[in-house]
């Protein structure tokens, strides 16, 4: 159970809050928060689980109270994005630490412990965000770190030759290369804590501190798509961002994203195009944009030869978030 400090019906004193949004899968937001009590159950540190309820209408909030009764509810009455659900806690929390979780998380034993304990330790005060070890359902590792983006690499990464295996193949091989730093791209063996760039955002713990001093998450999307950004706004005051090893969660991975009834992919271009609109020459931004835009226009040509309807749409959805950013510089 939580174990938070009270005073006059308040409360005045927590080490950690956990802040979970629900998504597509009722059943996973549950596993998440049972996994949640399950490794928090004897704890020796304060702390609270806030879950939003972003799925106006359906019921989730009065299901959650019935099986959590100790948790937190946010209950949307529209739906918002990532980081508006999220910069509500960090805006409004108290405690020292917060957690931002995506709801298809397993926490494993230790992880918090061996988190907030990594965090604690002086020679670590300067370490702002912290991503444990993220693993498939079936024990695989799932890459989590990253440089901060290119615009070469947006543009391969928005065209769909990433995903082909023989472009897979060859930057497997040119990474070492092109990026020899460990952590610094997603091909390494992710065997040790260390510094990076930015992170993959599923699991990721925040000294309250540092986010108070650097400001939230820009609101840009409806996924996660702003952590670049952020991570860079965090070295820019001087805090770290961090790899740690010693932490273990389990990470289904894109539940809501891999909803081909949302179809969400467009909204990750709009983070990378937030993160060069922040600090590139217009000139260059302008070309980028323009360049995007060609892209899109010709994979929806190629939709329309193929008569793939779901390939035009999706096209046109990129086209457009190329278009808005040329219209916002």
């Amino acid at each position: 159970m939580p174990v938070e400090v009270i005073l006059n019906g308040e409360l005045k004193s927590l080490d950690i809050e956990f802040s979970v949004v629900s998504g597509s899968s009722e059943e996973m937001l549950f596993g998440c928060l049972e996994s949640l009590e399950s490794t928090l159950s004897e704890a020796d540190f304060s702390w609270r689980v806030t879950v939003t309820c972003n799925t106006p209408g359906s019921g989730l909030a009065a299901r959650i109270r019935a099986r959590f009764p100790d948790a937190r509810i946010i209950d949307n009455t529209i739906p918002k994005g990532f980081a508006a659900n999220h910069n509500v806690i960090l805006q409004t929390s108290i405690a020292r630490y917060v957690w931002l979780l995506n709801d298809d998380l397993v926490l494993l034993p230790h992880a918090v412990e061996r988190t907030t304990a990594f965090l604690d330790r002086p020679e670590n005060a300067k370490v702002a965000v912290v991503s444990p070890r993220l693993l498939n359902p079936d024990g695989s590792l799932q890459p989590s770190t990253y440089s901060f983006p290119s615009m070469p690499q947006i543009l391969v990464a928005h065209s769909g030759l990433r995903e082909t295996p023989l472009v897979d193949s060859l930057l497997r091989r040119l990474a070492p290369v092109l990026r020899p730093r460990e952590g610094s791209s997603r091909y390494w063996a992710h065997d040790r804590t260390i510094e990076v760039d930015t992170l993959r955002g599923a699991c990721v713990a925040l000294r309250m501190s540092a986010v108070r001093e650097v400001g939230p998450m820009s609101e840009v999307a409806v996924v996660g798509a702003e952590e670049p950004e952020w991570h860079r706004r965090f070295k820019q005051f001087g805090w770290k961002v961090v790899y740690l090893f010693e932490a273990t969660v389990i990470h289904y991975g894109s539940q809501t994203v891999a909803d081909g009834s949302r179809n969400l992919y467009p909204e990750y271009l709009k983070g990378a195009l937030h993160f060069f609109r922040s600090d590139r020459r217009a000139a260059t931004y302008t070309v980028f944009c323009l360049s995007l835009l060609g892209l899109f226009q010709a994979k929806r040509a190629v939709a329309w030869i193929r008569r793939d309807d779901q390939g035009k749409d999706t096209a046109r959805r990129y086209s457009e978030v190329a278009r808005e950013a040329l219209t916002r510089q």
